[in-house]
């Protein structure tokens, strides 16, 4: 019985490594090299390190002309000033009062969140480089009933189902967030 358990433990690690493979090599790879050189555009840095070299042989400067950033400025000014803002209503067979706790939740947890915050680091990575996202998920770190916790994660370690049409991602077939972690902290997430 115990060999079955391992074999199929193994045939799942496998299908993981086999899809997490696929994801990378598939689109993955490609559009974080895209991501970081268009990070490195905004910061001003348009010139690799060998290009770079050869114009200082020559003496020649490596003029940069940023024309990303002002551009981009804009944008995040625009989402600044149109943050959208969430209101409950009472629909069909809802009431007001239940409509008002939402709300007093809602503010809660966008308070405790920094939603702002968070919104704003999403949306720059979004229109930086492409893709933007959230990590909602409970936090029970201080106490048992939890807490609603919201996060900005770096898109470099997101890998999306390449084969996905839609924006949505309840239509993807996979999702892989990956990071490294030193053993300390794999011992305090997993034991």
């Amino acid at each position: 019985y115990g060999c079955v358990s391992v074999m199929s433990d193994y045939n799942i690690i496998q299908e993981q490594m086999d899809r997490y493979s696929y994801c990378r090599d598939e689109g993955g790879l490609k559009y974080q090299k895209k991501a970081v050189q268009c990070e490195e555009f905004f910061a001003g840095d348009q010139w690799d390190a060998e290009t770079k070299r050869k114009l200082a042989q020559v003496r020649r400067p490596a003029l940069t002309l940023n024309k990303t950033l002002p551009s981009l400025m804009v944008m995040f000014a625009e989402q600044l000033k149109n943050r959208a803002s969430i209101n409950y209503v009472p629909r069909q067979n809802g009431t007001q009062e239940t409509a008002n706790a939402l709300n007093k939740l809602w503010i809660h947890v966008a308070t405790s969140n920094k939603l702002k915050w968070v919104e704003s680091q999403v949306f720059d990575d979004g229109i930086i480089t492409g893709r933007g996202f959230y990590d909602v998920r409970m936090n029970f770190d201080n106490h048992a009933l939890g807490d609603i916790q919201i996060k900005h994660i770096n898109p470099l370690n997101v890998l999306i189902d390449p084969d996905a049409e839609e924006y949505d991602p309840d239509t993807w077939n996979d999702v892989f967030y990956s990071k490294w972690l030193s053993p300390a902290e794999i011992g305090r997430i997993y034991g």
